[in-house]
């Protein structure tokens, strides 16, 4: 093998990879649309048939099966409303030729009964490449925070203290 085939072989290597994270930086961003539009076609169609599902602290222990989190994502779906959820900060590992792991925060906006809620947390995926598309094959949710407008997430002032007076020595 020359140095220029080690160069191409590289350089497809790295296309590859690169390719590779973009299909799951966009199977992230199907998920988040599917959710918030409820487009239950697409949601069905991004899971393994396997795949392992908790949502921290509120499911009680992982879950397995592409219909337990159809299920649980319906029933998310009839309690909250005008739901609009932002995932930002996406790291995407490929481990393998047909295996990736992905991490995000997730900020969600949406209502129930009247009651507007903000939540947020990170997301924890395993992903599989499954007849040449990639799939969640894990997901967990980890909610940090899930609250209310009442409780005060939209006053501003009263979440973020005065910043501190530079001390003279």
């Amino acid at each position: 093998m020359t140095a220029e085939d080690d160069r191409l072989s590289k350089l497809e290597s790295d296309v590859r990879i690169l390719k590779d994270k973009d299909e799951i930086w966009r199977l992230i961003s199907r998920y988040a649309r599917a959710m918030d539009e409820e487009i239950d076609k697409e949601l069905a169609a991004i899971f393994t048939d396997d795949v392992a599902f908790e949502t921290k602290p509120w499911s009680g222990g992982e879950q397995i099966g592409r219909d337990y989190v159809i299920k649980a994502f319906k029933s998310y779906q009839r309690r909250f409303g005008n739901r609009k959820r932002f995932i930002v900060n996406e790291l995407i590992d490929i481990s393998g030729p047909d295996s990736a792991s992905a991490w995000s925060n997730w900020l969600v906006l949406h209502a129930n009964d009247g009651d507007s809620y903000a939540g947020w947390g990170s997301y924890d995926w395993e992903c599989r490449r499954v007849d040449d598309e990639w799939l969640f094959s894990k997901m967990v949710i980890t909610v940090d925070c899930m609250t209310t407008l009442e409780k005060g997430w939209g006053d501003a002032a009263s979440l973020v203290a005065k910043y501190p007076d530079m001390k003279t020595r």
